[in-house]
């Protein structure tokens, strides 16, 4: 069976209403379903010579139907990402010491992965329900939404 669809019909809609913009949730924790973590590698910016490896880390933010009534949003969930720069030991392995990938920590510990004798793998955390801390950040002197900590729900 073969779709008739054609997405490049929309390069010639036309549209008359302006794109607005979506009003930031309120500071506060929310709940957050954890979707497929995806890893990158990652140069400086600044400075090139600094690289790494990172997780990307998506969460489907479930809205309290007061917030979605006061922001005026039509859908119960928000798609966010998270990421995490992750420690690297010299032989490319993910660094365990005490006091390295304190963000690999937290989100092991929402998960209830962080258990001495578990084995862990970032896809098992696919799927976890965590609560997320919602915070601002200005960008262009606008609030930008950013997840800023993770604890268990």
């Amino acid at each position: 069976m073969t779709s008739s669809f054609d997405p490049s019909m929309f390069l010639d809609a036309s549209i008359s209403e302006p794109t607005v913009k979506r009003p930031p949730l309120p500071v506060g924790d929310y709940l957050g379903v954890i979707g497929e973590v995806t890893a990158r590698a990652w140069t400086g910016k600044k400075d090139p010579s600094k690289s790494g490896i990172a997780w990307d880390i998506p969460l489907t933010v479930e809205i309290p139907a007061e917030i979605q009534s006061q922001l005026g949003l039509t859908q119960g969930t928000l798609q966010m990402k998270d990421s995490l720069m992750l420690d690297i030991t010299p032989n490319g392995a993910l660094d365990n010491a005490p006091g390295r990938n304190g963000g690999l920590r937290r989100y092991r510990e929402a998960c209830d992965l962080n258990k001495p004798g578990d084995s862990f793998s970032a896809r098992q955390m696919t799927g976890k329900v965590v609560k997320v801390k919602i915070t601002h950040e200005l960008y262009l002197d606008e609030p930008v939404e950013r997840i800023s900590g993770v604890t268990k729900s």
